[in-house]
């Protein structure tokens, strides 16, 4: 589980070895054995001595923005021995086995994304056709990935031109899914320019939360990322690790939306774009915590979504390791 700190003003300190959160007269006692981290969305007071406990226990602490992107983290800066382990991931990332590995990524995604579409075609039978003909399309494009046979510069821009024209084609698919007042002509991030964007972004980045924790209990640098290695600073091997569990978070996002749990009063517009407030943030926290934990059959196992999300970082790091490079 994860603690959250969502409202401004509060205080985290440490009492009797666990944590306690205040806000104004209400108190709540949290044990660090009981969560695997904390995560700050608005402004708070956490004390030297919370910072120690979680550094104790393990627990990154991670600072979110406005719009759910992760901004800061702070964490013990001992690691178990991973240095071979990370020596061999740079010689990997220049590496045919890495491309092939990024290839398979967006075969994941795609698969869940036609998942997504089969489940709104159930729920939107006068689209049914129209979803359908989105599917095709979709699987067409999967037998035209780029092949590894391109240089890596040539390919990277390939496969991030393939991914665009992916999104493209399934989102403009959800939307028109969507109840009128949340449909939304493309996808849009900093800011977002309506509801269903805004809460997208925030939820992705509580995912983004879970696929750097994996990746760091993977023994992995998440600073060495392969197709996104050109942004700097930043945890790029996430942002690949990430994008097959996106599909994942939509299903979710759009269930609540369809469902009509999801009310305008959860927004709130300024400066040109859509944020979620703490109503719509009280809704998703809670919900994408739950929704974690729930065990589902993945790559032929069953058990949580989090723990598919740490396999799969514990998958990349076994891959790395068996990697024979010429160097």
């Amino acid at each position: 589980m994860q603690l959250v700190l969502h409202t401004p003003g509060l205080l985290l300190k440490v009492r009797d070895g666990a944590f306690e959160v205040t806000a104004g007269e209400e108190r709540r006692m949290v044990s660090p054995k009981q969560i695997d981290s904390i995560a700050v969305t608005a402004g708070c007071l956490i004390s030297s001595a919370a910072v120690e406990l979680a550094v104790r226990y393990d627990l990154a602490i991670y600072f979110f923005d406005e719009i759910g992107d992760a901004v800061g983290c702070l964490r013990s800066p001992y690691f178990e021995s991973i240095a071979t382990l990370r020596r061999k991931q740079v010689y990997f990332d220049d590496s045919p086995a890495a491309v092939e590995w990024v290839i398979g990524l967006f075969r994941q995604k795609t698969e869940g994304q036609l998942s997504v579409l089969a489940y709104l075609a159930d729920r939107r039978p006068t689209l049914a056709e129209d979803l359908k003909i989105t599917q095709g399309e979709l699987r067409k494009a999967m037998s035209e990935l780029p092949g590894a046979d391109q240089p890596w510069e040539t390919l990277s821009a390939s496969l991030m031109a393939w991914e665009g024209a992916q999104a493209r084609r399934y989102l403009k698919a959800v939307s028109g899914c969507l109840p009128e007042p949340w449909q939304f002509p493309r996808r849009s991030r900093r800011p977002a320019e309506d509801g269903f964007n805004a809460a997208m972004n925030y939820l992705y980045g509580m995912l983004y939360t879970i696929v750097e924790q994996a990746v760091f209990a993977a023994g992995l640098d998440p600073h060495l990322g392969i197709l996104h290695s050109d942004q700097y600073d930043a945890p790029t091997l996430a942002f690949d690790v990430i994008e097959p569990f996106r599909p994942w978070v939509d299903r979710l996002l759009i269930e609540q939306f369809i469902t009509h749990k999801v009310e305008s009063a959860f927004f709130e517009q300024r400066g040109g774009g859509w944020y979620l407030n703490s109503a719509g943030k009280r809704l998703f926290i809670p919900l994408f915590n739950d929704w974690l934990e729930e065990r589902v059959r993945h790559s032929g196992k069953q058990t949580t979504r989090r723990l598919h999300i740490y396999a799969a970082a514990a998958d990349l790091a076994k891959r790395i390791n068996e990697f024979k490079s010429d160097a």
